[in-house]
């Protein structure tokens, strides 16, 4: 008897350490793992299906500036990456990037833009790369603020990211 209680002891300590690390384990790792710039007339096929996008309201993404848009000479495309890195014991569902606007950005999109409509889950104790598009007209600068949303637990989490390509 004696010694069932000791292995039942030993046995709830190591389930409450599992559920202390579990719960101190729940936010994603952010990292910037780079940003690629580059003008509209790159890709001037792809930047005409999102000028048509716009027009007919069928833009997978978020129109920042309603505005009549120019042509691909006066625009540039900044295509922010983030590593996520999942520590804990639970999937990441439903995960997120956006970015938050400055002056002269016109809309962003994200991969879901390009076709796959998947869910992104990142599994527990895995890292998986993550990106976003933003259009901008004329010059502007890289510096944003980026902001990952994820349900673990079917709970919302937050994590917000300064992207800054001075250091």
């Amino acid at each position: 008897m004696k010694t069932a209680a000791i292995v039942l002891m030993i046995l709830a300590l190591v389930l409450s350490g599992v559920m202390v690390y579990g719960l101190f384990n729940t936010s994603l790792q952010v990292a910037g793992k780079g940003l690629e710039v580059y003008p509209a007339t790159e890709r001037a096929g792809e930047f005409e299906m999102i000028r048509q996008a716009v027009e007919n309201n069928s833009l997978i993404g978020t129109v920042v500036r309603e505005e009549e848009m120019g042509g691909p000479s006066e625009y540039n495309y900044f295509v922010y990456t983030l590593r996520l890195n999942n520590p804990g014991l639970v999937p990441a569902e439903m995960v997120e990037m956006q970015i938050t606007p400055q002056n002269g950005d016109v809309l962003f999109f994200d991969q879901r833009f390009y076709g796959s409509m998947d869910e992104i889950v990142i599994p527990p104790k895995s890292s998986q790369d993550i990106w976003c598009v933003m259009l901008t007209r004329g010059p502007s600068h890289a510096v944003r603020e980026l902001k990952v949303t994820y349900y673990l637990w079917g709970h919302p989490q937050e994590v917000k990211y300064i992207y800054d390509d001075s250091y």
